[in-house]
């Protein structure tokens, strides 16, 4: 078999597999020749019951039991399968039963084939006066459903010898590949301790295990060539992580500023009055912040679009940032159109001041112009709160404080400020 390619070596597998297929092919046929007895079955006692319910309706109506019985012992007589028959009227009462053998457990496993029952009524005022049970012998039907069963249990152990002797065929044939793969996986090229020869065989096989050990041979003339090229590989990637140390860098300062007017975000917001709130507990020190929002900023992205609003928050933004004269006054953009200053070591008073200044500021542009648009005059609501840090306190009360006061100022008719302090 040494001479014999790995693809007729294939076929013959497929070939073994193929009868696999159709081994399952004649399950799956045995299985519809049981469906289509089932649902055979199941429309002849379907037609069966079609057929005397409006008969055995018309007689319950005009009262004419008598009628029904000789009917029902009729139709008994002609199905010999039937073997049990209930007709119950509607208000539970038995009007006819017949039993050709006593029922010892009645099976619904498969509803229409052994048992089925419909309602029965009335065919001229459409009222349901009773309900037919019946039940047929099924024998038929368990012996279709063993011989599947022997069918089956013989073609899966057919199937299953198949598939060994498919497995034990390949196995065999890619014994000789193993013991390569294994020769290849411990190869060092360093060591050069790969010790298979060339092989005499003309099969693909064959072809592939010389193609390796040639491989082999240029893999071991590259191997002084690589260590040469590593060693260059080590310093470069030296730089390239000096360059990404860089680059985070440049990256964190980004996610802590607001990408459209350059301020702090609320990320870096969150980070300086943690900062400042544990330094000013530790040393008593008074803290306050301003809330400060757009008057009416909703109408301007209304009227003109959110371009223009944009510029408008970036000139804002800047307004605010000048009105504020010490290194450690920190503003930040809290969100959509509302911005918030934190003064360390400030009292509530000297807040207020940086509110009118900041007012001042904006009436000094009497006009806000972007590429021909002019704007009415740009207003803005303050909160201001003032907290001196202790041990049961959290910034987050101080936000509040202000977020309450800021409330307050928009209450009172927007353009003011509004102060609280514990």
């Amino acid at each position: 078999m040494r001479g014999v390619s790995i693809e007729l070596k294939m076929i013959i597998g497929l070939i073994f597999f193929a009868v696999f297929l159709v081994g399952f092919e004649r399950f799956q046929f045995s299985d519809n020749i049981v469906q289509q007895f089932i649902e055979s079955k199941k429309s002849k006692n379907k037609l069966l019951i079609d057929t005397i319910s409006p008969i055995i309706g018309l007689n319950i109506s005009l009262g004419l039991n008598n009628a029904n019985a000789e009917y029902l012992n009729q139709i008994m007589k002609q199905n010999n399968d039937l073997l049990n028959f209930d007709l119950i009227d509607s208000s539970g009462s038995r009007i006819f039963h017949y039993e050709k053998a006593p029922l010892i457990e009645i099976q619904k496993t498969v509803d229409g084939v052994r048992y089925a029952s419909q309602s029965i009524k009335d065919p001229v005022t459409g009222e349901n006066v009773g309900t037919v049970y019946l039940y047929f012998d099924d024998h038929e039907y368990q012996a279709m459903m063993e011989k599947n069963k022997e069918i089956t249990i013989k073609i899966f152990g057919i199937s299953f010898v198949v598939l060994m002797i498919f497995v034990l065929f390949i196995k065999r044939e890619f014994k000789f590949l193993k013991r390569l793969s294994e020769e290849v996986l411990q190869y060092d090229p360093h060591i050069n301790n790969f010790t298979l020869q060339k092989s005499d065989r003309t099969d693909e096989v064959g072809v592939i295990h010389n193609a390796i050990i040639s491989m082999v041979t240029k893999i071991n003339g590259y191997a002084t060539l690589l260590d040469d090229l590593n060693h260059s590989l080590a310093v470069k990637v030296e730089e390239r992580t000096q360059e990404l140390q860089n680059a985070n860098l440049q990256l964190q300062e980004l996610s802590l500023t607001d990408s459209l007017t350059h301020l702090s975000n609320r990320r870096s917001l969150a980070i300086h009055l943690h900062d400042i709130w544990e330094l000013a507990k530790r040393n008593h020190i008074v803290i306050s912040i301003i809330m400060c929002d757009i008057d009416h900023f909703k109408q301007v992205n209304d009227k003109y679009g959110h371009i223009i609003g944009d510029f408008v928050l970036k000139d804002i933004a800047n307004i605010l940032k000048n009105s504020l004269k010490r290194k450690s006054d920190f503003i930040a953009r809290y969100g959509g159109e509302e911005f918030m200053i934190v003064l360390y070591e400030t009292e509530i008073h000297t807040a207020e001041e940086i509110c009118g200044t900041i007012q001042n500021n904006l009436k000094d542009i009497n006009k806000f112009e972007y590429k021909e648009v002019k704007l009415n005059s740009i207003t803005m609501s303050f909160g201001i709160s003032s907290i001196t840090p202790n041990e049961t306190s959290e910034y987050n009360d101080l936000i509040k404080l202000a977020d309450m006061a800021l409330y307050q100022a928009k209450k009172n008719g927007r353009n003011c400020f509004v102060s609280i302090t514990e």
